[in-house]
């Protein structure tokens, strides 16, 4: 049976779970972990999506991640599969380490988001690894600990997690956030449990199931969040349908900016060159959802500036109004 697709809200956070195969672990020693952390802050800075949490258990990791406009894809293949080589290399095995792509639950802004991260950042506690709020203020496989400022984790989002807690200055975003940490410690022994609390925390929380996808947010925003995805899903198929491939882009992109692919090759400075690369990558990896590989090679660049000029691309083609057609 084909596999649901997955949904991909921009500007939106996301659950996210993945499991290692087999009977393997995550990380063998504390080298590994290191690795592992390496290799996720290089593709978080590469595509751009804020990460608000991650805990760390024997076999598998939960994370919270917002999103923007790229496929969710563009970081885990890459970073799955940079840690798979590595683990693969160190321990002589072969083949994937995770269990197919990791599954993602888009939520809601707002009291959903609040007890997503307090869900996040107590599964050591349900997992057995911590019994008290203390021992969870300081362990190390789970950024409550940086949250509460015992620990530093690059690219932890911390500004971001306790704007999810302000309250316009009337109590401290930080006393709020503990709160909802005791709270969900006190009354969160499971998932199902986890839902409820959800289901609980609006008066208008009808459902939190549409169309065999998960989402977690009122009935608004889950109609909103798949009209975008349907939409998406429309235009990519047209894009298809209409043969949009490199060659097609390159004499899209060059007949906006007078330049050509061997001006771009030979990795001029001058302000067409850079706007052309960028509207180029931006429309390849982000719009068409290329693969950041061949476009790399398309234009002579590497992978990782593939990805930092699809993200400054946004704003070349919004400030030029240019936009790909499909006709």
């Amino acid at each position: 049976m084909a596999r649901k697709p997955r949904l991909c809200i921009s500007d939106v956070i996301h659950l996210v779970t993945a499991k290692v195969i087999d009977s393997r672990v995550l990380f063998r020693d504390s080298a590994d972990k290191d690795k592992f952390i390496d290799l996720l802050n290089k593709y978080l800075n590469d595509t751009g999506f804020d990460l608000l949490g991650i805990a760390f258990y024997p076999q598998h990791y939960e994370m919270a991640l917002r999103i923007n406009d790229r496929p969710m894809k563009d970081l885990f293949q890459r970073f799955h599969s940079d840690y798979a080589r590595y683990y693969n290399k160190k321990y002589s095995f072969e083949g994937y380490l995770f269990q197919g792509r990791p599954k993602s639950i888009p939520v809601e802004d707002g009291p959903y988001a609040q007890l997503l991260i307090a869900y996040l950042h107590t599964g050591p506690i349900r997992a057995g690894l911590c019994k008290t709020i203390e021992e969870l203020d300081n362990f190390k496989d789970c950024t409550h600990s940086a949250v509460m400022g015992n620990s530093i984790f690059p690219n932890l989002r911390n500004d971001q997690i306790l704007k999810l807690y302000s309250s316009n200055g009337v109590v401290d975003s930080k006393i709020l956030y503990r709160k909802t940490i005791k709270l969900m410690m006190e009354k969160c022994d499971s998932f199902d449990n986890f839902l409820e609390m959800l289901k609980a925390c609006k008066e208008d929380k009808q459902s939190m199931y549409e169309s065999g996808y998960w989402i977690i947010g009122s009935p608004k925003f889950i109609k909103d969040a798949l009209k975008q995805d349907k939409e998406k899903r429309i235009r990519m198929a047209n894009y298809v349908r209409t043969n949009w491939n490199h060659d097609r882009l390159e004499e899209f992109v060059f007949s906006r900016i007078p330049v050509s692919l061997e001006d771009i090759k030979r990795r001029g400075r001058n302000n067409a060159l850079s706007d052309a690369r960028k509207l180029y990558c931006y429309f390849a990896v982000t719009i068409l959802e290329m693969t950041t590989l061949s476009t790399a090679e398309r234009l002579n660049v590497t992978s990782t500036a593939v990805c930092r000029l699809a993200r400054l691309g946004k704003s070349v083609a919004e400030k030029k109004g240019i936009m790909l057609l499909i006709h």
